[in-house]
């Protein structure tokens, strides 16, 4: 605090507080005898300066060499000793300069000395609010810095569950599909590298436009034409201007995936998927045909999703009924992208 850039101005506003408490309140006495007021305002102003740089140098030069100590017991106990100091040279200063009676006496010593200590027990109260205050401002810039970093940390762990997932039940269907067509299995594994990729490339980002995923939508829907051809088809119905949005990436992937791996769907009895997004949300929806045995799973899917909106502030809508399935996302506008 001593070494404010305000310093030179703190102990004016000091001494002229304390020459007013004196005379008006008559609050404090400096000497047994009475000084004129020139003269008792010129040795209050020299006394708050005094006090002040005292306790500045002991800031900069004294608590440095003491870097195990608490900083401010270092600061209050030395600035006794050198008001204690300051205290005997005003008085002995004074007799000089004014002689009787304001020369050097236990009396006179003892009301500067106890004038002197209380200027000192306020800067040094000042100081330690001061102190606390800095501390608590570090300790809370740390702690949000730790927060950001612990759901950075917790979100990369979310993101990165994507690869493992994705990958193991891709190569469950293409080694299937090896064995029953091995021109759509090459055709298969081409276009599963360019998904993969742009796993890759997304896994530790927050965010992707909502344009990047349709693209890695579509091709993933063309992955799937080639395993399913004509007994899963998809209706999509997206606005232009929602090009804009944001979303995790990967999300539409991922519930595309659940439907395919919960439900049947055969040339006799076909599954549609309805994809539709109105720039606010965009619902992904399916009528339920339920497989008997579902495939084997990482169990990860709507959950990863869900986890992963709760980061951004959001929530997803869950509609599980008798006849259909409906996951409702948020879309992210520019500007809540641009405060994350």
């Amino acid at each position: 605090m001593f070494g404010h850039r305000f310093h030179y101005a703190f102990p004016a506003l000091l001494a002229v507080y304390s020459f007013l408490n004196i005379q008006i309140l008559e609050g404090d006495r400096l000497y047994q005898a009475d000084l004129d007021s020139s003269r008792l305002f010129y040795v209050i102003f020299l006394l708050c300066y005094a006090v002040w740089y005292a306790n500045r140098g002991i800031e900069k030069f004294l608590l440095p060499k003491f870097p195990r100590s608490h900083p401010l017991l270092v600061q209050f106990i030395s600035s006794l000793l050198a008001v204690t100091g300051i205290s005997i040279i005003s008085v002995y200063t004074t007799g000089i300069l004014f002689g009787e009676p304001f020369s050097y006496s236990w009396p006179n010593l003892l009301l500067t000395m106890g004038f002197s200590f209380r200027i000192n027990l306020f800067l040094n109260c000042v100081n330690a609010i001061y102190y606390f205050s800095k501390k608590f401002r570090e300790k809370a810039v740390e702690a949000e810095k730790l927060h950001s970093l612990n759901v950075e940390a917790k979100l990369k762990s979310l993101n990165s569950q994507l690869n493992p997932h994705f990958f193991f039940n891709n190569l469950s269907a293409l080694s299937a599909l090896i064995h029953e067509d091995v021109g759509a299995a090459d055709a298969y594994l081409q276009k599963l590298s360019i998904i993969y990729r742009y796993i890759l490339n997304n896994t530790d980002k927050e965010l992707v436009s909502f344009k990047e995923e349709l693209e890695f939508l579509q091709n993933y829907i063309d992955l799937l034409s080639i395993r399913f051809e004509k007994s899963l088809s998809f209706n999509l119905e997206l606005e232009e201007s929602c090009q804009g949005s944001f979303l995790p990436p990967a999300v539409l992937q991922l519930l595309v995936e659940n439907v395919v791996k919960h439900n049947y769907f055969t040339l006799s009895e076909p599954m549609e998927v309805s994809i539709k997004a109105d720039c606010d949300h965009i619902r992904i929806r399916n009528k339920i045909q339920s497989k008997e045995v579902v495939e084997l799973s990482t169990g990860i899917g709507l959950q990863n999703i869900s986890d992963r909106y709760k980061f951004l502030g959001s929530n997803i809508e869950v509609k599980d009924t008798s006849e259909y399935f409906e996951v409702v996302l948020p879309l992210i506008k520019a500007y809540e992208n641009s405060n994350n």
